[in-house]
Parts: C-alpha cells; structure tokens; sequence
C-alpha cells in the first residue's frame, strides 16, 4: 500500500501580497478609523512613542495627542520603531494646560494607571469614543491627568513587577477595546 503525504507549505506573504491595493486602502483607513485616541501623557522615550504611532497605525485608532511630550520623528530610536507610520497616523501636539481643559471637557478619557480607584480594563466597560491616557515611563499618569480622567483602569499584573512597558501597555489596552467593538 502506498501512502500519498500531501504537504501544505505556510509562505510568508509580503507588504503587496497582503495590502495589493494601497491607495484605495489608505483612502478606507482615512474614512474609517477606530474611534480611539491615545493621549500621550509626558512620555519621554522615542522608542516608546515610535511604538505607540505603530500600535495606532495597525489599530487604525482615530488620533494621537502628545501632552508636553517631545517627538523626534528623526531620532534613530523613534525611526526604527515607527516605520514610517507618522506619515498615516493623525497627531497632534499639546503643550498648555489651557489645551489640556478645553479637550478634557469634551472627551471620555480612560488612565491605564494603577490607582486607588483603579479596575481591572477586562472588567470595565468603557464607552466609545474614548481617549486612552498613558503616562511617563517613570513617573505614570500624572495627578492633573489622573484628576480629569473619567476611569482609571489597570492591567492584571500576575509576576514580581507592578507595571508593563508604556508602549506594551498602550498597545494592551488598544487591542482589548478593539475587541469589544
């Protein structure tokens, strides 16, 4: 008896194998983006904040706000992590607490900080649109943030650490909303 083996070979497919039709596509990202902003608190690290504008792109999340935090978009650090997605991702820059007042009234802004009021993100509904705020590498969200947010929401942290990584962290939460939608 012979036995006939049929193989099925996985083959990575490439940029145009998967996008084949960017233009359209991009005018698609443009017309439907996910109804979530990342408000980026302080945050210091340009591999952090290349991450996050990655995260934001594969998302396709509505807006990046960057409060009183530097982008370098040719900073070697920020360049290797971003891949380009700057050029996708809407932005903007906040630097005055007069800005931070005006936004804060008319928008849901969720902390992803361990607080004393703080509940796990799995376990709170969160409405939509909303605004994500993510802290200083070292320092967190700040008190003003943390005062003018809606919820504070954390991630289970099950080993030794307290924390998660800021773009790992931000890249969670995204992604846990996403999968709500």
């Amino acid at each position: 008896m012979h036995l006939l083996y049929i193989t099925l070979m996985s083959e990575q497919l490439s940029f145009n194998d998967i996008r084949p039709e960017l233009k359209e596509r991009l005018a698609d990202i443009q017309e439907n983006r996910n109804p979530i902003t990342l408000f980026l608190d302080g945050l210091m690290d340009q591999q952090n904040i290349g991450g996050l504008f990655r995260t934001a792109d594969a998302a396709r999340i509505k807006e990046i706000i960057a409060y009183r935090c530097p982008i370098e978009f040719h900073h070697k650090k920020f360049k290797k992590t971003a891949r380009s997605t700057q050029q996708f991702v809407p932005y903007r820059v906040m630097e005055t607490e007069e800005e931070l007042m005006d936004y804060a009234k008319d928008n849901i802004l969720v902390s992803i900080e361990y607080a004393s009021n703080s509940t796990l993100l799995s376990e709170t509904e969160i409405s939509l649109p909303v605004t994500l705020v993510l802290g200083n590498e070292r320092h967190g969200v700040s008190k003003k943030l943390l005062e003018l947010s809606d919820k504070a929401v954390h991630l289970p942290m099950l080993g030794i650490q307290t924390s998660l990584n800021v773009c790992t962290a931000g890249s969670i939460a995204v992604y846990d909303i996403l999968r709500r939608l």
